[in-house]
C-alpha cells in the first residue's frame, strides 16, 4: 500500500515536520481569505482561484527538499500561473500575472526570458502534483465581474489584475504570519478591535457640535457652519464623484471629514482615505483627526512620520506599523504619492493595501496638486475606483481644477456633483483679501516693502530667491524668519511654532518662505507678498492672509514679478497661463471660481498630461489577445517625485545624533533610516557632490550621507552648500 505523500507550505526552525504547515491547509486558508477580499468588487472566485493556485507549485519533491534545508532554487509560482491560463484561457492570464508575481512582483508580459509569457511557455521546474484542493478552480470558466468599455478596456483589465494581486498577497502574508509569527498575528488582531465608522461618526458629530457651540459669532464662523450643513445634507446622495469647493479658511478639512463619515455610514462603506499632496500638512490634519477619533482609529502613513520614543507608545508604534502594510484601519491619512504610486506599482509591499481601498470614501485634499505630467493615469485610477470598486471621490480644494473639462482633457471625469449649493456666493462672502499685481520688483525693492510691515509673509518662487530676500531684510531685534526645504522637517516645525506664537501675541513677525507654507499651514498675516506663479498658488498664498477675517478691512496680497525668471519650465508655463487668464478676464477676482476654472482650462490644454505614456502602454488602442501588460516597466516609470536628489542627515539634535550612532553599528539600517526622516534635507546631485568633495559629508555603510560640517547648516536658513569648505573649529577637533 502506497504511503500518501504529505506536502508542506512552511517549515518551523528546529521543529518536527508534524508541526509544519501542510500545503493544502495554506492553500485553502489563502483562497478563502483572498476570495473574501475580492468579494468586495464581485470577484470572489477570482480571488479564491488566485489563492488556491498561488503555491500549487510547492507540491514537488524539489520544494520539499528546499524546506528541509536544500540550497537549490525552486520556482514554485509558475506552475500555478500555467494552471490559471489553462482554466481561463487568455483572460486567465490576469490570474497568471498575479500568481507569477506574488513574491518578486508582477512581471511584464512578453516573450523575453524574465517575462510572463516566456515563463509560461518555457517553465523548466519540476511538474507539481495536482492536489485535490485545486479541483474547485479547475472546473468551469472564470466570468469577468463587470462590463468594460472599448475606450478603457486595457486599463480596466490591468487595474483588475493589480486588485486581484493585492487580495492574493495580503491573504498570503496574513496566513503565513499567523503560522510563522503567531505573536505578530495576535498583535494585529488586537489592533483590529477599534471603533467602527458608526462610532466615529458619533465622535465627529459631538466634536462639531461642541466646536460650533464655542465658536465666536463672526461671519467666517457662520459661513463655516453653512458649509458643514451642506456637506452633511449632500452626504445622503449615492456614491459618485463630488467636488467640495470651499475658500481657504472655510473649514473644509472638518467639513469634508463630516461628509465622508456620514456618506460612508449611510451607504455601508468600509473606510475613509484622506490623501494630501504635501507631507508638511499631513501631521497637522492627522493630529486633528486623532484628537477627535482617538489615535488607534487614524492611520498616518507617510515617509516623514516620526515615531514617539516614549515607552508607553511602543505598543501603538507596533500596531501602526502593521496597519501601514495593508491599510486595515477605518481612517487613513496619507500622501498623494503613496496613494497613486501604489496603483501603478508591481511590488507586493506597495500593492498589498489596494483591495482595502475598495468601497471607501476618498478625499483628495488640494486636488489641483496632482502633477500634470501624470494627470491622465491618475484620473483613470479615480474613474476605475468609482465605476467598478464602489468608491466615492471628493475633490476638495479652494482652487477646483477642471478635471471634468472634456474640451482639454482626453480622460476627463464624468460630471462632478458640487457639494456647496453656490460656491460663488460662499467665495464672495468669505472674501478677506484683495489681490493686486505690482509688476516687476527687484529683491531689494521687495525687501524694502517687507521692512515697512510689522507682520508680513513673503513667498518666493525659488529657494535661492527666498534666501536672497531674507538676507536683505532688517534683522534688528527678533521676529524675522526664513522657511525652506533646505531646513530639515523637524527644524521647520520648530520655526513654525515660534512664528505662530509671535502672531498670536501680536508681536513683530516677518517670514520669507518658499511655497511650502501654502500647503495648509495655518498662518494668518495681514499682508502677503507673492512671487508670480500659477493662479492656484496665488490663491493658496492668499489663504495665509486675513485667514480668520478678524481685520477691519481686507488683507492685502501683492503679487510681484521677480527680475529673474525661474528656470523651471513648468513654473513658467503656469505663470504664462496666469497672465493669459488675467488678460482674458479683466476686472475678475483673480482667485474667484471663474478665474481659477479658466486658468486650469488653459493650463491643461497645453500640458502633456501623460508624460511617461502610461495610458498608451496600459490602454493601447488595440489590445493584444495575449494581454501583454508592462507592469514592471510602468512601475519603474510612474514616480511623482523624480528630482535627482539625495537625502542628507543633519545630526544637530540629540535624538538625531543618537540615531546616527546606532546607525554606525547596525547591519539593518532600514528602521533607523525611517526614524531619521525628520532630520533629512534633500539636495540635488550637483549640490551633494559639492558637499562631498568639500569633505562636509561622512558616508556610513558607504551610502548613508551624514553632514559633519556644522558650518554648512545655519540655524536661520538651514543648509548652505556654498559653506561646505568652511569649518567650525569644534568640528575639526576629534
Amino acid at each position: 500500500m502506497e504511503t500518501e505523500i504529505k506536502y508542506y507550505a512552511h517549515s518551523l526552525h528546529e521543529r518536527p515536520k508534524q508541526e509544519w504547515q501542510l500545503l493544502e491547509t495554506h492553500l485553502i486558508n489563502v483562497a478563502n481569505m483572498a476570495g473574501y477580499f475580492s468579494d468586495s468588487f464581485r470577484a470572489k472566485k477570482w480571488g479564491y482561484c488566485a489563492g488556491v493556485l498561488h503555491d500549487a507549485g510547492k507540491a514537488t519533491s524539489a520544494f520539499q527538499r528546499r524546506l528541509e534545508g536544500s540550497p537549490e532554487r525552486v520556482d514554485h509560482s509558475t506552475f500555478g500561473a500555467i494552471l490559471a491560463k489553462e482554466i481561463g484561457g487568455n483572460l486567465g492570464l490576469l490570474l497568471s500575472y498575479a500568481i507569477a508575481g506574488h513574491h518578486g512582483g508582477i512581471p511584464d508580459g512578453g516573450a523575453q526570458e524574465t517575462q510572463l509569457h516566456f515563463r509560461l511557455k518555457h517553465n523548466k521546474s519540476q511538474k507539481a502534483e495536482r492536489l485535490d484542493v485545486l479541483s474547485p478552480c479547475l472546473d468551469g470558466k472564470l466570468a469577468f465581474p463587470f462590463k468594460i468599455s472599448r475606450e478603457t478596456g486595457g486599463f480596466s483589465l490591468s487595474f483588475f489584475t493589480r486588485m486581484i494581486f493585492s487580495c492574493l498577497v495580503d491573504a498570503d502574508f496574513l496566513d503565513t504570519e499567523k503560522f510563522c509569527g503567531p505573536e505578530i498575528a495576535r498583535e494585529r488582531a488586537c489592533s483590529q478591535e477599534r471603533k467602527n465608522l458608526v462610532e466615529l461618526q458619533r465622535n465627529m458629530t459631538a466634536y462639531m457640535d461642541a466646536l460650533l457651540a464655542g465658536a465666536q459669532a463672526t461671519y467666517v464662523n457662520e459661513l463655516r457652519e453653512t458649509i458643514l450643513k451642506q456637506c452633511k445634507e449632500k452626504a445622503k446622495l449615492p456614491p459618485q464623484f463630488f467636488s467640495l469647493t470651499v475658500p481657504t479658511g472655510g473649514g473644509k478639512t472638518l467639513s469634508s471629514m463630516s461628509f465622508a463619515l456620514d456618506h460612508a455610514v449611510g451607504h455601508g462603506m468600509n473606510r475613509i482615505i484622506y490623501a494630501i499632496p504635501f507631507t508638511s500638512i499631513i501631521e497637522q490634519n492627522a493630529g486633528v483627526f486623532q484628537n477627535i477619533f482617538g489615535q488607534d482609529s487614524v492611520l498616518e502613513h507617510h515617509c516623514n512620520y516620526k515615531e514617539s520614543e516614549e515607552s508607553e507608545e511602543a505598543a501603538y508604534n507596533r500596531r501602526r506599523g502593521l496597519a501601514t502594510e495593508n491599510w486595515d484601519s477605518p481612517i487613513i491619512v496619507t500622501t498623494n504619492v503613496q496613494f497613486f504610486e501604489s496603483f501603478f506599482s508591481n511590488k507586493s509591499s506597495r500593492c498589498r493595501k489596494l483591495h482595502n481601498i475598495t468601497r471607501s470614501v476618498i478625499v483628495l485634499d488640494e486636488a489641483q496638486a496632482v502633477p500634470t505630467d501624470y494627470l491622465e493615469p491618475c484620473l483613470a485610477v479615480l474613474r476605475e475606483l468609482v465605476n467598478h470598486y464602489g468608491c466615492t471621490i471628493v475633490l476638495c480644494t479652494a482652487t477646483q481644477p477642471a478635471f471634468d473639462d472634456t474640451s482639454s482633457l482626453r480622460s476627463a471625469l464624468p460630471s462632478l456633483k458640487e457639494i456647496i449649493d453656490d460656491p460663488d456666493l460662499i467665495f464672495s462672502k468669505l472674501k478677506r483679501t484683495n489681490v493686486s499685481f505690482m509688476g516687476k520688483k527687484t529683491d531689494e525693492e521687495v525687501a524694502g516693502l517687507i521692512n515697512c510691515e510689522g507682520q508680513a509673509l513673503c513667498i518666493a518662487a525659488t529657494k535661492a530667491q527666498a534666501r536672497a530676500i531674507f538676507d536683505l531684510l532688517n534683522k534688528d531685534g527678533a521676529g524675522v524668519f526664513h522657511l525652506s526645504t533646505n531646513m530639515y522637517p523637524q527644524h521647520r516645525k520648530q520655526v513654525l511654532k515660534k512664528i505662530k506664537k509671535r502672531l498670536k501675541e501680536n508681536k513683530k513677525c516677518v517670514v520669507v518662505s518658499t511655497s511650502l507654507v501654502e500647503a495648509g499651514v495655518d498662518l494668518d498675516f495681514p499682508v502677503v507678498f507673492r512671487a508670480i506663479a500659477g493662479l492656484d498658488s496665488i490663491a493658496q498664498a492668499a489663504g495665509r492672509c486675513n485667514r480668520e477675517g478678524k481685520m477691519a478691512g481686507l488683507g492685502q496680497v501683492f503679487v510681484f514679478e521677480p527680475e529673474k525668471k525661474p528656470r523651471m519650465p513648468w513654473l513658467n508655463r503656469c505663470i504664462s497661463k496666469t497672465a493669459e487668464t488675467m488678460r482674458s478676464m479683466p476686472g475678475c477676482d483673480p482667485i474667484g471660481t471663474m478665474a481659477i476654472r479658466r486658468y486650469f482650462e488653459l493650463l491643461y490644454d497645453i500640458e502633456d498630461l501623460d508624460k511617461k505614456q502610461i495610458m498608451h502602454r496600459l490602454n493601447p488602442k488595440r489590445l493584444d489577445k495575449d494581454l501583454l501588460f508592462p507592469f514592471k516597466e510602468v512601475a519603474q516609470d510612474f514616480q511623482f517625485i523624480e528630482e535627482d536628489t539625495v537625502g542628507v542627515v543633519v545630526p544637530r539634535e540629540s535624538e538625531a545624533r543618537q540615531l546616527v550612532e546606532q546607525l554606525r553599528h547596525t547591519e539593518f539600517p532600514g528602521i533607523l533610516l525611517r526614524k531619521l526622516q525628520p532630520y533629512l534635507v534633500a539636495v540635488r546631485t550637483r549640490e551633494y557632490t559639492q558637499l562631498y568633495t568639500g569633505g562636509a559629508i561622512e558616508l556610513i555603510h558607504g551610502e548613508i550621507p551624514i553632514l559633519q560640517n556644522s558650518a554648512a547648516y545655519r540655524d536661520d536658513v538651514g543648509l548652505i552648500v556654498t559653506s561646505a569648505d568652511v569649518w567650525e573649529v569644534g568640528d575639526l577637533i576629534q
